[in-house]
């Protein structure tokens, strides 16, 4: 995501090129990419704590982790995150995963520190924020699926392959 205006995008695209697969240009004014990066991680911590809440369902439930997996996979819900983050809890892996959760916890803060600016509600990423505050008190150390483990500790059980 890129915020410059337009000489200073031509100027800077060969590099950019050369660095990303995937370049946006969201607007020409100081910020406007950190804007849209919060409302990407409202999105993406919404998700996370979405799919790890299907996969207490899930265990509880008693579906096998790896036919959740299949089918969430193949599904208008099979989003990278979603893959990822119901891969890692079947696997078990909570810490190691390349992201921690203090850094979704930092972004929701980002998100909703600017939707208080802005006066806009964001339910599910103000839910998401507690669920990772949780997540982040229980296990400092962990990653983002660290979050999985407080519902299956309410609930006794976790998903496994």
């Amino acid at each position: 995501m890129v915020a410059a205006t337009d000489d200073t995008f031509t100027d800077a695209d060969p590099a950019l090129q050369s660095i990303a697969g995937n370049i946006h240009r969201v607007g020409a004014e100081f910020g406007d990419g950190q804007t849209v990066k919060a409302c990407l991680q409202s999105l993406i911590g919404s998700i996370f704590t979405g799919a790890f809440e299907a996969t207490a369902l899930a265990a509880k439930a008693g579906v096998p982790g790896q036919v959740l997996y299949d089918v969430f996979s193949t599904s208008a819900a099979g989003c990278g995150i979603t893959k990822a983050a119901i891969g890692t809890v079947i696997d078990r892996t909570f810490d190691g995963t390349g992201s921690h959760i203090n850094t979704m916890h930092k972004d929701l803060t980002i998100a909703l520190d600017l939707a208080m600016e802005l006066g806009v509600p964001l339910f599910t990423a103000g839910t998401a924020m507690q669920l990772f505050q949780a997540g982040r008190t229980k296990h400092p150390d962990g990653d983002n699926q660290s979050v999985a483990r407080i519902t299956e500790d309410i609930i006794g059980t976790g998903l496994h392959r």
